[in-house]
């Protein structure tokens, strides 16, 4: 099945952001769902999302929702600066019926536990790649000029060993996923560290290639426009601030 984790409210309630945004009543068979999320991704008809709603302010439940469920509507958000291909929507609930079988655990405060690891896990790669296609532009951009980028602050060797270095950092710490929770500390600063490489690197790569990346539709300025979809991907910069200040 496709879909996607609509969990961005329920990762800022953990980490003390926000109120839930959802609330859950028991009913006969399962339980009904209401209020709204504001953006979840890949959503499309018979897709399915991960929410986590709370239960008449006693506990919390997460659960498996279908996007053509009775009581669900969907609004296409687009706009953005980047990745307008993301099929993002503004998600309203309204009694929403979620019976039994989609419930995941009615115990989300447990189970969050193991589930937010991953959910960074697999938001670092986009970092990693983004950085990677951001080097490889730089070392095309080396003649131009007559050479003079070799003079600019940044180049590229630097960023080849933070990247190697922060490659290494995430492999090691894949390894240690029997145990999510002892890794949070050092999963958390590794998500922030790829982060502001991206960041560093997709400037660069503006300031290396010149006039040519100040096009709209220019590989460099798409860069640009990715490194900042990351920076405000949950958990956001200033989430992973506060999570590690703490």
């Amino acid at each position: 099945m496709l879909g996607g984790t609509g969990l961005s409210n329920p990762m800022k309630f953990y980490g003390g952001m926000e109120e839930l945004h959802l609330k859950a009543t028991r009913t006969e068979g399962g339980y009904l769902v209401s209020g709204a999320l504001p953006s979840v991704s890949n959503l499309d008809d018979n897709h399915w999302f991960g929410i986590v709603a709370e239960v008449e302010g006693a506990q919390r439940l997460m659960a498996y929702v279908c996007c053509d469920a009775e009581g669900l509507r969907l609004k296409e958000k687009i706009g953005y600066l980047g990745l307008n291909g993301s099929a993002t929507y503004a998600c309203q609930f309204k009694n929403v019926f979620i019976p039994e079988k989609w419930i995941i655990s009615e115990d989300a405060d447990t189970f969050i536990e193991q589930v937010r690891p991953a959910f960074v896990f697999y938001q670092i790669p986009l970092g990693l790649g983004v950085t990677a296609a951001a080097i490889r532009s730089i070392h095309r951009a080396r003649a131009k000029q007559g050479g003079c980028n070799r003079y600019l602050p940044i180049q590229a060797t630097e960023l080849e060993q933070e990247l190697e270095a922060l490659q290494e950092q995430t492999y090691k710490l894949a390894g240690e996923t029997n145990n999510f929770p002892s890794i949070w500390k050092e999963l958390l600063q590794t998500r922030l560290d790829v982060v502001n490489l991206t960041s560093k690197a997709v400037h660069a790569n503006m300031v290396h290639s010149g006039s040519a990346a100040y096009i709209s539709k220019s590989d460099p300025a798409r860069r640009l426009r990715e490194s900042y979809f990351l920076i405000n991907l949950t958990p956001t910069v200033r989430h992973l601030e506060k999570l590690l200040s703490r």
